[in-house]
């Protein structure tokens, strides 16, 4: 089973075998001819029997992958969509349909993983934060900017503020690029600090197990104020869940 991850900014991929894993590298969505990066080329191994797709980038790209592997492996793309339940996991969104997909795999994943309530960060392009209580039921969530686009946004939106990046700025800053670096990490620390108090004060009381997956998972963990866990193929683990139950 070849499992794709499309994210806005890049693709993560694993074929899987039984409990077997072979992580691909990770490759930019919007590269030339992106598929033709894949460390597996067609007839240098047993095709796989299914691949299975989550994606948030768009018909584009989609479509790309689409007419490679029915062209090199003569099978289909099984495109995943967010169901209102699926094994044991279920959503109180009003819309599962408008649930990104990615949101709702690494939220059914981290679930099964720890089979009680759950707080999943996924850093990407944007930052979202989703809920699961200890039953299995996805609360919902919240979306923003990720680090990098708060940054860009600023710079492109003014005439006189320049930067190239986010850095770690202890105290007050003392120039511009270092003003844009904490303004943009103490806005993301405000949200994930709202996130753990709207989790804390669920029904129940439960305390939920915090996960961290996506690009920018490095710069988002040092501003977490609680412990978590660092799972990088997470949505990927959600696809295989998924495939495991979709007739």
């Amino acid at each position: 089973m070849l499992l794709v991850d499309i994210g806005n900014s890049q693709i993560k991929s694993a074929l899987v075998e039984g409990d077997n894993w072979s992580i691909w590298p990770t490759i930019a969505t919007r590269s030339d001819d992106p598929f033709s990066q894949w460390p597996v080329q067609p007839g240098s191994t047993a095709p796989p029997s299914r691949v299975l797709l989550s994606n948030v980038a768009g018909r584009d790209v989609e479509q790309q992958l689409g007419c490679y592997v029915n062209r090199h492996w003569g099978v289909d793309v099984e495109v995943v969509k967010p169901q209102r339940s699926m094994a044991g996991f279920s959503t109180i969104y009003d819309d599962p349909a408008r649930l990104g997909v990615d949101r709702w795999l690494a939220a059914m994943a981290a679930w099964k993983q720890t089979g009680g309530a759950v707080c999943v960060i996924d850093a990407g392009t944007a930052l979202t934060v989703d809920i699961v209580n200890a039953a299995g039921c996805h609360q919902g969530g919240l979306i923003a900017p990720g680090l990098e686009m708060m940054r860009t946004s600023l710079t492109r939106g003014t005439a006189q503020l320049h930067s190239t990046g986010i850095a770690a700025v202890e105290g007050f800053a003392t120039n511009t690029v270092d003003a844009i670096s904490l303004g943009c990490t103490s806005a993301v620390r405000g949200l994930l600090a709202d996130a753990r108090a709207i989790s804390a004060a669920g029904p129940g009381g439960e305390t939920p197990t915090w996960f961290l997956t996506g690009g920018a998972a490095p710069e988002i963990a040092r501003l977490l104020p609680v412990p978590h866990q660092y799972e990088p193929q997470l949505v990927l683990s959600g696809l295989l869940i998924a495939g495991r139950h979709m007739t």
